[in-house]
């Protein structure tokens, strides 16, 4: 523990130029999820603007808190991380959202890029990346965004007030976009890295599969039928995977 906390200490940072490439990404996030809250009926510019401020706040803290998690586990395996945004996906976001009038408020995460360093993995056996080691980094980002829901869930049930609920739907919808399993790109045929889904794909297909469907059914439960029920979600979940492990990998 002290190990890690040194690491943090020394290693851990988001850089100027992460910070930039974030606010871009929160900017179009913010947007996304306020597309149709712009007054009603009646445009209304003052609380469209109030609503993308706040959302974009929101935003911004629960994706510091969901790149902060990935890399203090980063480092702890011996890596160091930086955020990049996806162009392609932001623009991807900003056509879906226009062409079904926000009532698809889809979004890209971006994703962090890892390096190993040597003196942090001395004593690892063949010291370079490894596929099962990124995968516990990736699954670290929604894990935390989950985090934060159970634990504003409460408040929200208690006081049903607005804010709680702005929390609540930006962390799932971070958690559910990020464990998308798509490799980013900004050509054709030209991939660069990947989602936290597709590094967790990569990792484990069975784990994929029951970390994406809880995230998925967690997420549906609270906004389709208002249940607040973690434990529900991942008992359908560990249902359907061990189906899924039974029929595609231990009998493909």
């Amino acid at each position: 523990m002290q190990e890690l906390a040194y690491r943090v200490e020394k290693r851990f940072k988001f850089t100027g130029k992460e910070i930039r490439y974030l606010l871009v990404t929160v900017v179009v996030a913010a947007f996304v999820l306020n597309f149709r809250s712009w007054g009603g009926d009646e445009f209304s510019f003052g609380e469209g603007m109030t609503n993308l401020i706040i959302t974009g706040v929101v935003v911004f803290i629960s994706f510091l808190i969901h790149f902060a998690a990935q890399k203090v586990v980063a480092l702890s395996m011996g890596y160091v991380s930086k955020y990049k945004y996806w162009l392609n996906g932001i623009l991807i976001s900003l056509i879906v959202t226009f062409f079904t009038y926000g009532y698809f408020p889809l979004f890209f995460t971006g994703s962090l890029w890892h390096d190993t360093v040597t003196k942090l993995r001395v004593g690892e056996f063949r010291g370079g990346p490894k596929h099962k080691e990124i995968g516990y980094i990736a699954f670290a980002g929604p894990l935390a965004n989950i985090l934060i829901v159970c634990l504003v869930a409460p408040l929200y049930l208690a006081t049903e007030g607005a804010f709680f609920h702005t929390i609540i739907v930006a962390n799932l919808l971070i958690a559910v976009f990020s464990l998308l399993p798509i490799p980013t790109f900004e050509k054709i045929r030209q991939f660069k890295g990947g989602t936290t889904g597709l590094y967790l794909f990569i990792a484990s297909r069975w784990l994929y599969v029951l970390i994406f469907l809880t995230v998925l059914l967690f997420t549906a439960l609270i906004l389709v039928f208002k249940l607040y029920s973690i434990i529900l979600a991942l008992v359908i979940a560990a249902l359907i995977t061990v189906v899924y492990y039974t029929q595609y990998e231990v009998n493909p």
